[in-house]
């Protein structure tokens, strides 16, 4: 890590949170009926997460629209509730982050049903990034360099920041890679451990 990295931008699905994907499906089986598999197809492997994740629904629209393919009938807080159950809060990954003593941001492809309920679904985490820049709010993934350009911008806008002073935090190497090539610093996050080390590093 540079000496002169002033923000931490980090990613939430297998890096700030564990990600357990078969919870999630558990749960959505008992809840609708429907099979795994049919869920998958449905929800997944179809690309409608990766639309919701894009920002082309609102929340209340995804879930009228999983209730049409499902037969879902809870409200929309409640499939937010069941989406988000993959998520667990990494406790380590978390002390390592807040220990830097760096400001701290989110920059994740999650879609509405995540983003929109993440302070209250997460506050123990929530409370320490103020800056928090979801694909679907940015109408751009990662690893697209329109999603990078607008996370620069408003870090920016914000902190004065520029990009050499950003340092993402992913597993993806493909975001990684864009990271790098936007100006930025980028790990790739292998487990809890080698981030620590690389935070605590003279």
């Amino acid at each position: 890590m540079s000496a002169g990295t002033r923000v931490l931008v980090t990613d939430i699905g297998s890096v700030l949170f564990r990600f357990d994907p078969d919870h999630r499906f558990a749960l959505l089986e008992e809840r609708t009926g429907r099979p795994r598999a049919e869920l998958d197809r449905l929800l997944f492997a179809s690309g409608f997460e990766t639309r919701c994740e894009a920002g082309e629904f609102t929340a209340d629209e995804i879930r009228d629209r999983v209730a049409e393919m499902t037969g879902f009938e809870g409200t929309t807080e409640e499939l937010s509730n069941l989406w988000t159950s993959a998520f667990t809060l990494d406790e380590e990954v978390l002390q390592s982050l807040t220990d830097s003593g760096l400001t701290l941001a989110i920059f994740s492809n999650n879609g509405p049903l995540f983003a929109d309920y993440f302070a209250g679904r997460f506050p123990e985490a929530a409370k320490w990034f103020r800056h928090r820049y979801f694909a679907s709010n940015l109408k751009a993934r990662k690893p697209d360099e329109a999603a990078f350009e607008t996370v620069t911008a408003r870090l920016h806008d914000a902190l004065g920041t520029a990009p050499y002073e950003l340092l993402l935090i992913d597993d993806n190497r493909q975001n990684s890679a864009a990271a790098v090539a936007a100006g930025w610093q980028a790990h790739t996050f292998a487990g809890p451990s080698t981030l620590r080390d690389l935070l605590t590093e003279a």
